[in-house]
């Protein structure tokens, strides 16, 4: 049984209006009353200060340069899938929006701050817990990625560019750049982050996450640098970055001291050494960790999703993966199914492809650390391969 995705919807990133210009979202944050209800009109007018200067649709009055107001927004459920609009600072109800408690604290981080650091610090926060675009070049850059760009005064300008850590370079172009979209689809977990993955599971919406334009296809990537460049601006501001002067990278400790915090995990960073550093048994250990619910289960479809995206391994490969691993592991009694349960459908495909296993409750014994070596993403594969064969055979 193929697993069950969660189809996500993300429109095209629009941001504030430059990169320059970063104080925007929390100046407007400042201004939104608690609880009040907001007309799409009333919001550009009053909380983000924009005249209407022109008509719309149905002759509704729009602002002249609007369109960054809708990244402002939240998760909506659009048919059978969802939509993340934007960084959640307005939730969207039947008759207009209302500031979030996010937004409200954006909007005290701004007024109290004592120098801009100090608000730019929690946008960039808003940032990581709820852009997926932003959290995928971020993670990457955690994971040894490096980013190209000049950033003259802190203002990222010109081309942008992501490296790998074994030396493939991606330019992501202002039209048609697929290879964002295909990195986007193999670190989808990585880009949601755990504040997403907690509002959608609430929803019941437990399974891997596929990405989506708005109109269907993959998201729209139509002048994503530069909308890209406006978020990396906010990281550029409190000294995120190391290097320079057009190649950048990120240390996780430095990173968490310039988000004035002491690590990353409650923003999903956790994981900041490269995943080609880990052993097998120790990204096995991390993923049960991080899919473990309260009652100690996991769904198999969201265990695989992690232990493959800490492994390099593509996404299309990961079920199989998780499975000649677990196999292994079994034979060799490292690993024991405590409980099993089929779970719901939406679930997606159960360990070894069981209907019955979909969540599981495990025992996992790792080999000792210097028992093991780390292995690049080509040799995981290769060796879960050689595995799957040995297990076959047995």
């Amino acid at each position: 049984m193929t697993t069950a995705s969660v189809r996500v919807a993300l429109p095209k990133l629009f941001l504030w209006s430059e990169p320059g210009r970063i104080q925007e979202y929390p100046e407007a944050a400042s201004r939104a009353e608690a609880g009040r209800i907001y007309s799409r009109t009333e919001l550009e007018r009053e909380v983000f200060d924009i005249a209407a200067t022109m008509e719309f649709k149905g002759g509704a009055p729009r602002g002249k340069g609007t369109d960054g107001v809708v990244n402002s927004y939240g998760l909506e459920r659009s048919g059978a899938r969802y939509r993340i609009n934007g960084i959640n600072l307005f939730e969207q109800l039947p008759k207009g929006v209302r500031a979030t408690s996010e937004c409200l604290e954006l909007g005290r981080a701004y007024r109290d701050a004592g120098t801009d650091k100090d608000w730019a610090r929690r946008l960039a926060h808003q940032l990581l817990r709820r852009e997926p675009r932003t959290r995928l070049i971020i993670g990457l850059g955690l994971r040894g990625w490096r980013l190209g760009v000049e950033a003259q005064g802190g203002i990222p300008t010109g081309a942008l560019t992501l490296t790998s850590p074994t030396g493939e370079t991606l330019a992501i172009a202002q039209r048609n750049c697929e290879g964002f979209n295909a990195l986007l689809g193999d670190h989808a977990e990585l880009a949601l982050g755990p504040a997403w993955r907690a509002d959608l599971t609430a929803l019941g919406a437990t399974g891997p996450i596929a990405w989506e334009g708005v109109q269907g296809g993959t998201p729209s990537t139509n002048d994503l640098p530069t909308a890209l460049k406006k978020a990396l601006a906010v990281f550029f501001h409190i000294d995120a970055f190391e290097g320079g002067p057009t190649s950048w990278e990120l240390d996780g400790a430095a990173f968490a001291e310039a988000l004035g915090l002491e690590d990353l995990g409650p923003l999903g960073f956790e994981d900041v050494a490269s995943p080609a550093a880990l052993t097998d048994d120790e990204a096995f250990t991390r993923a049960v960790r991080d899919c473990a619910g309260a009652d100690g289960f996991v769904i198999v479809s969201q265990l695989a999703d992690r232990f493959g995206e800490l492994l390099q391994v593509p996404a299309q490969d990961r079920a199989a993966v998780l499975d000649s691993f677990a196999r292994t592991a079994m034979y060799h009694d490292h690993l024991r199914v405590l409980d099993r349960h089929p779970g719901q459908p939406r679930m997606g495909r159960g360990l070894f492809g069981e209907p019955g296993s979909r969540r599981v409750r495990l025992d996992f014994t790792p080999l000792a650390a210097a028992n093991q070596q780390p292995r690049s993403a080509a040799q995981t594969s290769a060796v879960m391969t050689s595995s799957e064969k040995q297990g076959e055979e047995r």
